[in-house]
């Protein structure tokens, strides 16, 4: 009787957010009704460096936040002494619950200049004969909105890749002594036997990136362009949004806003098939 009454909760809820996401799904579509009529599909062309430069950023970003958050996540726990553990951890969550907008001045004041001088420099004299990074490095771009992106985004899934990791028996690591092999090995069976749980935060992250809106605003320069380099400056739907909403003041310009929010969506969804593809493929 009480499995009966769970799974008639669970069962609730999921009906509940399955409405919710479809009532989401339908309020965007009837709003881009009106940009779609007017413009057709060139309305993806009209704002396609903003479509084009969500992409690259996020794609960017959830590259580089995917060394960073399996790589805090095995120092945490396979390296750090158990005393001070607890403080790498909390620091870890505290840096998760950051304001973004605290991330974003922090990378435009702080970091963007450290970075322009150094790494972008660096790319742009050894490096700038290939297109990512052939143009002159400048105080925003899309590599700075993706590295602090990246940064931003690391702690959220190096919490979820740690729990899971920490979670792994012990008699597999003794197993694997047994056998003679070392540390190196040790880490890398165990990282091959959560790799669906890796790939599961990794998606979540994703998705907690791909929306971002205050900090890339403040990072990618905001240039209505779309440049294959990645020192370039640059512009993303969320930041697109943030600008115009507030000027837009006739049906058609709040048509077309919520016509890139649909986009968005559309975006999120595709990356997170695919990630579920790729789940359903590695069993």
């Amino acid at each position: 009787m009480r499995s009966n009454k769970v799974y008639y909760y669970y069962f609730a809820g999921c009906i509940a957010v399955s409405s919710l996401l479809f009532l989401i799904i339908i309020s965007l579509v009837i709003a881009s009704i009106p940009a779609f009529d007017f413009y057709g599909v060139g309305l993806f062309a009209s704002y396609f460096p903003a479509i084009y430069g969500t992409i690259v950023v996020s794609i960017t970003a959830i590259l580089i936040a995917t060394v960073l958050s399996i790589g805090s996540s095995i120092f945490i726990v396979e390296y750090v002494p158990q005393r001070i553990k607890g403080f790498f951890i909390n620091l870890n969550d505290l840096m998760a619950s950051f304001p973004t907008i605290v991330y974003g001045f922090w990378g435009l004041y702080e970091l963007g200049p450290f970075l322009n001088s150094t790494l972008f420099q660096f790319l742009y004299t050894y490096l700038g004969f290939i297109p990512l990074f052939s143009t002159p490095p400048t105080a925003v771009s899309y590599l700075l909105a993706s590295i602090v992106l990246a940064i931003m985004i690391t702690p959220f899934a190096s919490s979820l890749i740690r729990e899971v990791y920490s979670k792994i028996p012990e008699s597999m690591d003794e197993g694997i002594y047994a056998l003679g092999l070392g540390k190196y090995h040790v880490i890398k069976i165990k990282i091959s036997y959560i790799a669906k749980s890796i790939l599961g935060a990794l998606t979540l992250a994703y998705g907690r990136g791909l929306g971002e809106t205050v900090a890339v605003d403040l990072t990618i320069g905001n240039s209505f362009i779309a440049s294959p380099s990645l020192l370039s400056t640059g512009i993303t739907i969320p930041a697109l949004i943030a600008n115009q909403f507030g000027s837009a003041f006739t049906e058609l310009e709040l048509s077309s806003l919520f016509s890139l929010a649909l986009v968005l969506f559309i975006i999120g969804l595709v990356f997170i098939i695919a990630g579920k593809l790729l789940f359903y493929k590695r069993q």
